[in-house]
Order: structure tokens, then C-alpha cells, then sequence
């Protein structure tokens, strides 16, 4: 399962992001692959480890290693270079099969040794980039790393998204098995969460998205959201006071946060995102329609030349699920 939380920024992203890897961690014992897309990186940080500058995937040597793992002897994309976020997989390439990937694991922070808790982050701006860079272009290896992803039922990935609609500049919004769409009960966050959907729907992808209810209080939070979105709640979050004051005394989101009454919100979620609503084959086939459409852009002639031939119509990640599950 590949799941993202997405929503405004502050609603709360990265707090449930964080709480259901420790209860896929605890509670489930599964292995986890946790990626920061957020351009303020705060997942580190809940879940109580320290990155390395020099392993961000923001970093252009970082991106181009693990591309270069990522190619393999995909003859279809002759160097990294050619690697567009749409740049999908075919005979050859390499695919992220577990948490501890070896193409993946020097750029990984270890947060769980057993069951396996890995972090990859993508990073923020650096000096040199102010004024010349677009966060989204940092997005692309991540993009590509799920594109070259089988899970397993012992093998998630949970990332926390970049804030807002941001997710529809490229292909991250078709990566994913499930979306979790979070919102407060406040109209700001609600109308970002609408017009999330709007644009769910516009690209065929609004059958994999849950919303899920933030620091609600009553019945009356549980109504606004639902009739502001235009869309049932799947499961809401109480505000958590015990977990905002371990923040503030600068403590980690650990599982002695699980309560119960957490416990089964997220595993209200999972048992949410394991509804398969887009088979794999359904999503390259989106994938290959998005890389044709980018293919036509002026700056991606002029940059990459005509990139049509990246797609192998032959390839299937069947045979990968196959082994990934047995």
C-alpha cells in the first residue's frame, strides 16, 4: 500500500502522518518506506530523528544516484538526466520492493530497526536555489521513486505531501493507493479540501481519496466539513491535547500516543486504503497519458528532446507484485 496525507497547511499533515507509521509500526508490525515531500520537513522531527543534510533527495547528486538505481538497464532511458517525473518504468529498471532498498538505504534515516522504519526526505530550498528554483522540481525523484514501487502486505509507503493542490503540478497525485484528505473544521482548510476534490475528479483519481475529520469536537465540526467538501467523512480526529503538550515540552510522537480511541481511528484509516479503487496496471496506463501530454511541452523538447519512447507498452508490474508478495 502506498498511502499520502495531504491537505492544508497546518491541518495537520504531518501529526497523522507520523501517528499512523507508529501504528503501522506497533500496533500492525509492518515495515515502513516514510517519505517528507513537505517543503517545511517536520517528520523528521515528529518522529525523533535527525537528517543529514547530505542525504536530502533535493540534492542533485542525491537525485542522480538514486535514478541511476532506479534506471537499471532500462535501455529506454538512455542517461539520468532524461528522467522527467513522469519518466515511467519498463524492462530493466530497478523497483523499491522493501523499506530497506539498497539503491535507497544511504539516503534513509533509521527510525524502527524491527519492524523496519526507514525515512527519506526530499528537502527544502538551499542558498543557492532562492529566487531560482521551484519546490516542485525537488518533487521529481520522489515522484519517480513511487512510479518504481511495488508494495507488499508487509511493505507501506506513507508520505506526507506537500501542502494544498501542490500534488497536481506533475504526477504525484497518481501514485498513491490512497489519499488521505485531511480537514479542520474551519472554512479555510475546508476550501482547500474542496477544490482538491474538484481536481481529484477532473483526473479520475477522486475514488482513492478518504477524508478524514481533524481536531473535531462535535457533531456540528463532523457536519460543516462534510457538507463544505461535498464529501462523507471516512473517520475524525479528536484534538488532541495530551499529544499538542508533548510537542510543546519538545517530546516525539511515540506509540504510548496511541490510546485506543487513536488506535482505531487509524485503523479505520487503513482498512479504508486497502479498498483498491485503481489497480497498478489502471495507474501506469494514467501515468503513460500524463508523460505523452508533458512530452509536449515546449521546455521539456527543448530540455529532454522527444521523451514518448520512455514508455515501454510491454511492461507490467504483475510480475513484480507476484514476488512481492510471496
Amino acid at each position: 500500500m502506498k498511502i499520502a496525507f495531504v491537505g492544508k497547511g497546518g491541518s495537520g499533515k504531518s501529526t497523522l502522518s507520523s501517528l499512523f507509521i507508529r501504528y503501522l509500526q506497533n500496533v500492525r508490525k509492518r515495515n515502513v518506506l516514510a517519505i517528507d515531500a513537505d517543503l517545511n520537513m517536520n517528520l523528521a522531527g515528529l518522529l525523533g530523528v535527525t537528517i543529514d543534510e547530505q542525504t536530502l533527495m533535493a540534492r542533485p547528486d542525491v537525485a542522480e544516484s538514486i535514478r541511476n538505481f532506479l534506471k537499471g538497464g532500462n535501455k529506454r532511458v538512455p542517461d539520468v538526466s532524461k528522467f522527467l517525473p513522469t519518466t515511467p518504468p519498463g524492462a530493466g529498471s530497478n523497483l523499491v520492493c522493501s523499506a530497506q532498498e539498497p539503491g535507497l538505504q544511504p539516503f534513509c534515516v533509521n527510525v524502527s530497526q524491527s519492524p523496519i522504519v526507514n525515512l527519506l526526505t526530499v528537502g527544502s530550498y538551499d542558498k543557492d536555489g532562492i529566487g531560482q528554483t521551484c519546490y516542485h522540481s525537488h518533487l521529481f525523484v520522489a515522484e519517480n521513486i513511487l512510479s518504481h514501487t511495488v508494495t507488499s502486505p508487509d511493505f507501506t509507503i506513507v508520505c506526507d505531501m506537500v501542502a494544498g493542490t501542490d500534488a497536481f503540478a506533475y504526477s504525484m497525485h497518481l501514485q498513491f493507493d490512497a489519499i488521505v484528505l485531511i480537514a479542520e473544521p474551519t472554512p479555510e482548510s475546508t476550501e482547500v479540501c474542496k477544490l482538491y476534490m474538484d481536481l481529484a475528479r477532473q483526473c479520475g483519481v477522486d475514488k482513492l481519496i478518504h477524508l478524514v475529520g481533524n481536531k473535531v469536537e462535535d457533531a456540528d465540526d463532523i457536519e460543516f466539513i462534510s457538507k463544505t467538501v461535498d464529501k462523507k467523512l471516512l473517520v475524525s480526529v479528536p484534538a488532541m491535547p495530551k499529544l499538542k503538550k508533548a510537542r510543546q515540552r519538545g517530546e516525539i510522537v511515540g506509540g504510548e500516543l496511541l490510546d485506543p480511541r487513536l488506535t482505531q481511528v487509524m485503523r479505520i484509516i487503513e482498512n479504508g486504503a486497502q479498498l483498491p479503487a485503481i489497480s497498478p496496471a489502471q495507474r501506469l496506463e494514467m501515468l503513460h497519458k500524463l508523460h505523452l501530454k508533458l512530452n509536449e511541452k515546449q521546455w521539456v523538447q527543448l530540455g529532454y528532446g522527444d521523451v514518448a519512447d520512455q514508455i515501454d507498452p510491454d511492461f507490467q508490474y504483475l510480475p513484480h507484485l507476484a514476488g512481492a508478495i510471496k
